[in-house]
């Protein structure tokens, strides 16, 4: 599991009751194995595509609201055990913050795990809102932190 700093015992017995011997290992082997015989760009694009078919096996129903979304997804992240999400919508942009990410198996590299967590959970995202109407050109981007147990993506039209 990783070593997790500034948190609560509390925080910690809940992120290890979260861990589920066996998923989160075969994950970490296939993150480190695409790692080692991929460049950054490969591996992120073949785990952005993982997570695109995650959405397309566990597709949502047309949402009404912004909250609609995320209850929707929460309860899919519930069932998985992988935390939950906060969305955030600005006038231009939609933020992402999803919180309690799985702990990584013991023995697997913190940084190799989290960036390809990011990128499933990229692909998982990018695709719900493309089927929720978004558009192909618009992008959602994690923003590279990955402080306590919490990743943010922004989807934004760079154009």
């Amino acid at each position: 599991m990783q070593n997790i700093s500034n948190t609560t015992p509390e925080l910690n017995y809940y992120r290890r009751q979260q861990y589920q011997s066996g998923w989160q290992d075969l994950l970490d082997i296939m993150i480190s194995g695409v790692a080692e015989n991929a460049s950054d760009e490969d591996r992120r694009q073949f785990l952005n595509l993982m997570g695109n078919r995650l959405a397309d096996r566990f597709p949502l129903n047309p949402a009404e609201t912004v909250g609609d979304l995320e209850d929707q997804i929460n309860r899919l992240w519930c069932t998985f055990h992988w935390g939950f999400v906060t969305l955030q919508p600005g006038e231009t942009h939609l933020i992402l913050i999803h919180r309690a990410l799985p702990s990584a198996a013991p023995g697997a590299q913190a940084e190799q795990w989290l960036t390809g967590l990011a990128a499933v959970l990229e692909g998982a995202y990018a695709q719900w809102l493309l089927a929720q109407g978004g558009q192909p050109h618009v992008a959602l981007l994690w923003q590279q932190d990955s402080a306590d147990g919490t990743m943010t993506f922004s989807y934004q039209n760079s154009l």
